[in-house]
């Protein structure tokens, strides 16, 4: 049985450009599975919005693609690269060095036995753990929009952070404004 969306105004709206694609961030030194996984996400879309993937060969690739691309929202990264713990040194630069806290981290890993899931889950600040040989399709796909719903709900709470500290700032401000106008109404002094 097959599926069909109505096309919504809002989702024409994002074709034309005007709401920014998700930035997933693909860091495999395989390039099949790098391929295998634009291909598996080509149709991708999430509240209307597609994904701009952006993919590197190595961590140090990623770091590079990190600097560019601060507002990247999900990246899925292999362990073994360069070296047996590349993925994990990466892991912890986005978190350390970058200060990234809102970038939703999944390792995918096709040697589980180099970085075990309970100890990376237990030493790393990551989201997800997936061993690659059971990373289906329909898996990636529930994978990466996880990952997004939750970037999605971080950063509203977020801006709603900043909104109430900026509230929170000027109320002196206003409350000094509304004394002054009450006294002045009064004719005090």
């Amino acid at each position: 049985m097959k599926l069909i969306r109505k096309e919504t105004p809002s989702s024409q709206a994002a074709e034309s450009g005007r709401e920014p694609p998700w930035k997933l961030l693909v860091v495999d030194d395989e390039p099949d599975v790098r391929q295998l996984t634009a291909l598996n996400l080509r149709d991708f879309q999430f509240e209307n919005r597609r994904l701009e993937l952006i993919q590197a060969g190595s961590a140090s690739e990623a770091r590079a693609c990190l600097e560019q691309h601060p507002d990247i929202a999900v990246a899925l990264i292999d362990v073994v690269m360069e070296t047996d713990d590349a993925g994990l040194r990466l892991v912890e630069a986005i978190r350390r060095e970058f200060r990234n806290e809102m970038m939703r981290l999944v390792i995918r890993t096709g040697q589980p036995g180099v970085a075990p899931e309970r100890y990376v889950i237990d030493h790393f600040d990551i989201d997800d753990y997936k061993d690659k040989t059971e990373l289906t399709a329909q898996k990636l796909y529930t994978t990466v929009r996880s990952a997004l719903k939750a970037y999605r709900d971080l950063h509203r709470l977020e801006l709603n952070r900043q909104g109430l500290a900026r509230v929170l700032e000027v109320t002196p401000q206003l409350y000094q404004m509304h004394c002054a106008a009450c006294h002045g109404f009064r004719g005090e002094g």
